[in-house]
């Protein structure tokens, strides 16, 4: 079996997510052929950074704008379908593709990209089967379109809207959760990773994953924190944020907590960081909820943009996985659930209560059944 695995890079996740299915499948099946392909960048430099860009300055400069945005696009109105007439212009673009590697599934990351397939499928130009796969909490009306063969749920709640208001059949609907890698769930030691990042296993963590937020926002936060609480350990990434790696590290020493602070510039083991930490600091983007849910590792949202990740974050509110934070109030908010060991508890069972265990394998799963039942169908043919 061939499998093609199309990305884009409109935010980290769906990249993640796309590794994570193409890791798994090659564990559980290293005889099928996996490609994972950033659909936006086959199409073409100038539609990637326009997409990829425009998606960016919206979210991050004009975010109300986006907000509105999202919210009238998950309506059939001329808005929507100028923007899904705009999103099939390019599909012919991956025909080459597609023609090379020949697939018999097409796993999708990205809504514009399972529009592009289902007016491809539409056309008559490719016979593959399809599986959109959702990378939020709540689904949006750009997912969902004709042919595609499966849809990939983030929770079984969602399955309501899918068949209630965008009319979806429902026995195309699976809800088995986001891929992330196994690490996330892998057995590990906390005594162990935390001698070898130099930190305590018995003080209070925490985990700022600083380097999507404003550099004035995020020194102001981990100041009140560190004031505060005179006992926690700090862990904060920033990402590839070279500004705010240097910022930080002048606070932490101005503020006397550099020994207490794990200042961290960019890493490839944040499962490492959430299986020791005791809450985590994010924006509640698909992939960071999911991972965190996978570690049992209550969130505390700051900052979510509206569109999907406010949707994510009203979700794990209403679980009680997760606490919504104010710029004014935030770290009060962190410090007072450090000091309810019993509400964080709680919190962390409910965020293993809402993880799905194994979803890139039950992913694999219904591919490899989608092309056994179209093998019988040709055989009876």
């Amino acid at each position: 079996m061939k499998i093609l695995i199309f990305t884009a890079s409109t935010g980290g996740g769906h990249k993640r997510a796309a590794a994570a299915l193409e890791e798994k499948i090659t564990s559980l099946s290293p005889q099928t052929e996996v490609k994972v392909v950033d659909a936006m960048k086959t199409i073409g430099r100038v539609y990637d950074k326009t997409v990829c860009g425009g998606y960016h300055f919206m979210a991050t400069k004009i975010p109300k704008v986006y907000g509105k945005f999202y919210r009238i696009t998950d309506r059939k109105n001329l808005m929507y379908k100028t923007v899904m007439k705009s999103n099939t212009m390019m599909a012919r673009k991956l025909l080459e593709t597609i023609y090379v590697q020949k697939p018999d599934v097409v796993l999708i990351c990205h809504p514009f990209v399972t529009t592009m397939i289902s007016k491809l499928k539409r056309r008559g130009l490719i016979d593959v089967k399809a599986i959109g796969i959702i990378t939020d909490y709540e689904a949006h009306r750009t997912y969902i379109v004709p042919k595609i063969d499966a849809y990939v749920l983030a929770e079984p709640q969602m399955k309501r809207k899918l068949v209630d208001e965008y009319g979806v059949d429902e026995s195309i609907i699976h809800a088995v959760g986001i891929p992330i890698f196994d690490r996330f769930t892998d057995p590990f030691s906390k005594q162990d990773i935390c001698q070898r990042e130099g930190l305590s296993p018995e003080l209070p963590t925490v985990l700022l994953m600083a380097g999507s937020f404003g550099v004035t926002a995020v020194l102001d936060f981990y100041r009140k924190l560190a004031q505060k609480h005179k006992t926690a350990q700090f862990i904060v990434i920033t990402g590839k944020n070279k500004k705010l790696y240097e910022s930080l590290k002048k606070l932490s020493k101005e503020l006397n907590v550099s020994e207490r602070t794990k200042l961290l510039y960019f890493v490839d083991n944040v499962e490492d960081y959430m299986h020791i930490s005791d809450i985590i600091v994010t924006k509640p983007g698909g992939l960071t909820v999911t991972e965190s849910l996978a570690c049992g590792l209550p969130l505390a949202i700051y900052s979510a943009f509206p569109g999907q990740e406010m949707d994510n974050s009203d979700f794990l509110v209403a679980q009680g996985a997760a606490v919504p934070l104010s710029e004014r109030t935030g770290a009060d908010t962190v410090i007072d659930l450090l000091n309810s060991p019993q509400r964080l508890e709680a919190m962390k069972q409910s965020c293993k209560r809402l993880h799905i265990d194994n979803s890139a394998e039950k992913i694999f799963e219904i591919a490899k059944s989608l092309c056994e039942n179209n093998e019988d169908k040709e055989k009876k043919q």
